[in-house]
């Protein structure tokens, strides 16, 4: 009987790599933690894994769940001619498409992912003109990936910012463009930490209730709030968002005492509504559960399956149950905006 591990040695080289299987094999691995869960990165190319690097930054830190890892391959190919590279603004092309427990998104010439979502795992076919961009694979890939999985896999997902004063929790959900963001940075600068100011994701461990943020510390504001703030002015980059230009502020970089990188136990929560007028001073008034739902339903959730809604807003509930609830008037004095929320600690 011949010995076929010395003979596939022998001739391996003389093999024709079809697929190119041999040529793409993983080489570079790396693992991160998102809220605790464990992710293992690999790819045939080295400066791609900063990417991975970045997107855990985006995420609150907790303890490590000994739950099975997501994985996520990435697998760069060498094509003749290789593609330009990619655009700054290659969000606004990017196209996805689903089914099921299976995601699609396709970069265009610059390659296409599948994500198995109830495995946890992705597969990306990228060209190699994008691997010099582990920022850009960031924003247009890895986040949709992991946020995905997250919703998929027992987190609940709400479009909200949430900030932390004295252990307790304020969260502020708005209809866009009525000014969260640029009332949590008034209010972080008047000693309240920032847990997240896009999405918050809530997460039961052993009957207690959790929540995380993303992307953590930092904060986006058109470009006409800049000058409201001009020491963070100065920090702010540009940064493409679908359909729009923001100017993103790393409060990590400005005074890393106004992050809060921990997800914390949900137990006192603010919650407020928030709505413009053009008065000078801001108000809260009660608010019904009836009036909050329907702002719930419309900045919740990436995976709507029936079933997957009904979990996520089943936490959804369990916050709302820990919670006072009140519809913020945000007026155009910043020092009553602040007086009118330090009312409710």
């Amino acid at each position: 009987m011949p010995d076929y591990n010395e003979l596939y040695r022998q001739h391996q080289h003389r093999m024709e790599d079809f697929w190119s299987r041999r040529t793409n094999a993983p080489t570079y691995e790396k693992i991160i933690h998102v809220f605790g869960q464990s992710v293992v990165f690999d790819s045939n190319h080295e400066k791609v894994l900063e990417a991975a690097a970045l997107a855990e930054q985006m995420y609150s830190t907790w303890k490590v769940r000994g739950d099975a890892a997501w994985h996520v391959h990435l697998t760069f190919y060498n094509s003749d001619p290789a593609p330009a590279p990619p655009p700054e603004r290659l969000i606004d092309l990017v196209h996805y498409a689903g089914a099921e427990d299976w995601l699609s998104i396709d970069l265009r010439k610059w390659g296409h992912c599948f994500v198995d979502m109830q495995r946890g795992e992705a597969h990306a076919i990228l060209s190699s003109s994008i691997a010099e961009h582990p920022r850009l694979v960031c924003q247009v890939l890895l986040n949709t990936i992991l946020n995905n999985f997250a919703t998929r896999h027992g987190y609940s997902m709400l479009h909200a910012s949430a900030l932390v004063k004295d252990g307790h929790i304020l969260v502020l959900q708005a209809p866009h463009g009525t000014g969260k963001s640029t009332t949590a940075l008034r209010l972080l600068l008047n000693g309240y930490q920032l847990l997240s100011d896009s999405q918050i994701y809530l997460y039961e461990d052993k009957g207690e209730l959790w929540m995380g943020g993303f992307p953590i510390g930092r904060i986006r504001l058109r470009a006409d709030m800049l000058p409201l703030f001009p020491v963070l002015a100065a920090e702010a980059q540009i940064e493409a968002v679908r359909n729009e230009t923001k100017h993103r502020v790393d409060l990590m970089r400005v005074d890393p005492a106004l992050t809060r990188r921990e997800m914390m136990r949900v137990q006192h929560v603010e919650f407020c509504l928030l709505e413009r007028w053009d008065k000078s001073e801001s108000r809260l008034e009660p608010l019904s559960e009836e009036e909050l739902w329907p702002q719930i339903m419309v900045n919740s959730l990436h995976y709507d399956t029936a079933e997957l809604w009904k979990e996520n807003l089943r936490r959804v509930d369990l916050l709302l149950r820990r919670a006072n609830l009140h519809r913020l008037r945000i007026g155009t004095s910043e020092d009553e905006i602040i007086k009118t929320v330090n009312q409710l600690w």
